[in-house]
């Protein structure tokens, strides 16, 4: 009888214990879900923006439907490299971060015709991309390397810029021409210091173009220090028209090799066949083999 009074006790107390485990199962709430993603930078910009760095040979774009060809021809100007053949106005939405160059362009062009040339940098040790062709590759090839916009992106961009601005925005235009151009009028200012160290910070800081170039090329055919002639002859490689080339040409005659070898890599994006008569014999005769190395180079891509 005793025995019988205990296993009862024992199977009572089991069904208490399962009872109290069940409402507690019951009651778990749902495992967390995981969270989304955070958006990109490409949020952030207006429709039909984009943002485009190349540091360090690594590509950064950020762009929100945005015209390829656009994304396309600020890419070839960071990355100082030939575009040959037409541009399309695709919508275009990335977001790319510190990428190799190399795998920025399956990403970039993808459903497009392109062929990518490349040429080894010696003092980076890596090669980089020199000339980029889009479309059909035969008619690429017979276009001038000059960037080229088609139709159909000057009509989206001409319609991009049909659209009246806020007033707000024309506020912050007007503030960034004003410290734009006041940014421009301090460098011409230290472009006339006596430190060299100025005088280069300046000539970086100063746009190839317009009314500051007439004081790029004095730096470049007369400043006592050949750092600053070279860092003015790198900048002179995003100018574009037959002053600046012309100033390029002269530079590469320079006494100091550095500059000699910035005008040559400058005049790679600044040169057409026109020029070969007077840049051929001066790569000739050069005697530095690393610059006579760069000249070679600027000479192939100007043939």
């Amino acid at each position: 009888m005793e025995r019988s009074v205990t296993l009862r006790a024992l199977a009572v107390a089991a069904l208490l214990a399962l009872a109290a485990c069940g409402p507690n199962e019951k009651t778990k709430g749902p495992a967390p879900a995981a969270r989304p993603a955070e958006k990109g930078d490409s949020s952030a910009l207006a429709a039909g923006e984009a943002r485009v760095e190349v540091r360090d040979g690594r590509v950064t774009i950020v762009c929100h439907d945005a015209p390829r060809g656009l994304v396309i021809e600020k890419l070839a100007r960071e990355g100082s490299f030939q575009l040959a053949g037409e541009l399309d106005s695709q919508p275009t939405t990335l977001d790319l971060e510190s990428v190799a160059m190399d795998q920025v362009l399956p990403e970039l062009l993808v459903g497009a015709s392109y062929r990518a040339q490349w040429r080894f940098d010696t003092d980076q040790n890596k090669h980089l991309l020199a000339r980029l062709e889009l479309g059909d590759i035969q008619a690429a090839a017979q276009a001038s390397h000059k960037p080229k916009i088609g139709e159909a992106l000057r009509e989206r961009i001409r319609a991009m810029r049909d659209k009246q601005p806020t007033e707000k925005q024309k506020a912050e235009a007007a503030a960034r021409r004003e410290e734009r151009a006041r940014t421009q009028a301090d460098a011409l200012e230290e472009l006339r210091s006596s430190n060299p160290d100025m005088r280069m910070e300046a000539a970086a800081d100063i746009e190839p173009e317009g009314p500051a170039l007439p004081s790029l090329m004095d730096a470049l055919a007369s400043d006592a220090d050949p750092r600053v002639r070279a860092k003015v002859a790198e900048q002179l490689a995003d100018a574009d028209g037959c002053v600046a080339s012309m100033g390029l040409v002269g530079a590469t005659s320079d006494p100091d090799p550095s500059v000699r070898s910035a005008a040559w890599h400058a005049l790679e994006m600044n040169c057409d066949e026109s020029m070969l008569p007077k840049m051929q014999p001066v790569c000739a005769k050069e005697t530095d083999p690393k610059v006579r190395e760069s000249c070679t180079g600027t000479l192939e891509m100007c043939e």
